[in-house]
């Protein structure tokens, strides 16, 4: 940072100019007079000595250059700290909304980020919002599970446990794809990429991958293991599929850009449900159960274990390639909580207290939004807070969009707000 310097001036002002000689009425030679030494005499009382006040004065003056001097030295020191990621934006801003969506209600609605955008699927069909909240496709499809997943590009909506599913892109294309049995789950990959777990006759499930155009490039029949769900890498070369066996749950990877090679290496671990999986990168990811939560690379090499100490997992959220978040509670049902987030490598980045019932709570760009029951609270990915929204209706999903922005989301209308 630079800093400016203030240069003293000279014991006399530049170009201070001799007091003038008085003319004289006799002949002798006019005597010499001393320059005037204007700030001196003025610093200096009628006995030659500096007067007190002026002696505070200066004094005051050198405190505060000092001060001055010192803080500049600190917020250059620590000027990471000041970073727009790290500084407190606001504490109890009364919410105003700055846009509203509208979509139908229905039963059973569920909803996805898709880009800026919102996917909203309900029994009835499904709905797709642009990012200004622009209906841009719609389309009747009877669900009796609706569930929906989103990429920057398109959103996927299917039914649990039926035989339907649909993708709608942002130019109102919509296509449904023929899926080979009943739907268990269907994951999306920040590139497109879309695993599609199924029931198929004679094996205990098929895992199907299209790429971002609908190909289908690799399918895997699972005879032994209960496949849970799929999930693609962000750079598409690799498969990780989740499922459960007789000891307990376990991991297997699938090289894509050797036609779906299974690695040797698995990671498994026994009397224990597995919930999820999540990709940071082409080369780490994580899974989670409700105790404790694993680190490993690509090839199932176990690298770091987060365990939750007893607490109860009742939330968790994972920020692309950037962190995870969890909110930890000693009982199964409360107000109180502690959140935790996590890098990729399964470091604690930091934690924060909540004493507030969550609603929902969801990672985006390096930011943490909780939707609790008094307000929103929005973090950064060290759980600084950033700022915190009072005042809110009864709100029961949230998502967030571009940096400092939430989405807010009601029964058939969702509301936009700025932290």
């Amino acid at each position: 940072m630079a800093s400016k310097h203030l240069k003293k001036s000279d014991t006399a002002p530049k170009g201070a100019h001799q007091a003038p000689e008085e003319a004289t009425a006799t002949a002798q030679a006019p005597e010499k007079k001393k320059p005037v030494a204007f700030r001196r005499e003025r610093l200096r009382d009628e006995d030659g000595q500096f007067s007190q006040r002026d002696a505070v004065g200066a004094l005051i003056a050198l405190v505060a250059a000092v001060v001055l001097f010192a803080a500049t030295l600190v917020i250059w020191l620590y000027r990471d700290s000041f970073s727009p990621d790290n500084m407190i934006l606001s504490a109890d801003t009364a919410a105003v909304a700055t846009d509203e969506y509208v979509f139908d209600a229905g039963s059973g609605q569920a909803f996805a980020a898709a880009g800026n955008g919102l996917a909203v699927a309900n029994a009835a069909g499904l709905e797709l919002l642009d990012g200004d909240g622009t209906p841009v496709t719609s389309m009747l499809m009877q669900m009796e599970n609706p569930a929906a997943a989103g990429c920057e590009n398109f959103a996927v909506f299917y039914d649990l446990g039926g035989t339907r599913l649909a993708v709608a892109w942002f130019d109102g294309t919509v296509q449904e794809l023929d899926v080979p049995g009943a739907i268990l789950s269907a994951t999306v990959s920040e590139t497109g990429y879309i695993a599609l777990t199924t029931e198929s006759r004679g094996y205990r499930a098929l895992v199907t991958v299209y790429d971002p155009s609908l190909e289908v490039i690799y399918q895997w029949y699972s005879s032994s293991a209960w496949v849970i769900s799929g999930a693609v890498s962000p750079d598409g070369r690799q498969l990780a599929v989740l499922s459960y066996t007789a000891s307990g749950s376990e991991v297997r990877f699938f090289d894509l850009s050797q036609g779906g090679v299974q690695a040797e290496a698995a990671f498994s671990v026994e009397n224990t449900v597995l919930l999820d999986v999540h990709w940071f990168s082409a080369n780490r990811l994580c899974t989670l159960s409700s105790e404790q939560m694993f680190f490993f690379d690509a090839d199932g090499q176990w690298e770091n274990t987060y365990s939750f100490a007893g607490q109860y997992l009742v939330g968790y959220s994972f920020d692309g390639a950037n962190c995870a978040a969890l909110a930890l509670s000693p009982y199964r049902a409360g107000t109180t909580a502690t959140l935790v987030s996590l890098d990729p490598a399964g470091t604690v980045l930091g934690t924060a207290e909540m004493n507030s019932g969550i609603v929902c709570l969801t990672a985006r760009d390096l930011e943490i939004l909780v939707l609790a029951a008094d307000g929103a609270t929005l973090y950064n990915s060290s759980l600084t807070e950033k700022g915190r929204l009072t005042g809110l209706p009864g709100f029961k999903y949230a998502m967030l969009r571009a940096r400092g922005e939430a989405l807010l989301i009601a029964a058939n209308y969702a509301e936009v707000y700025q932290f």
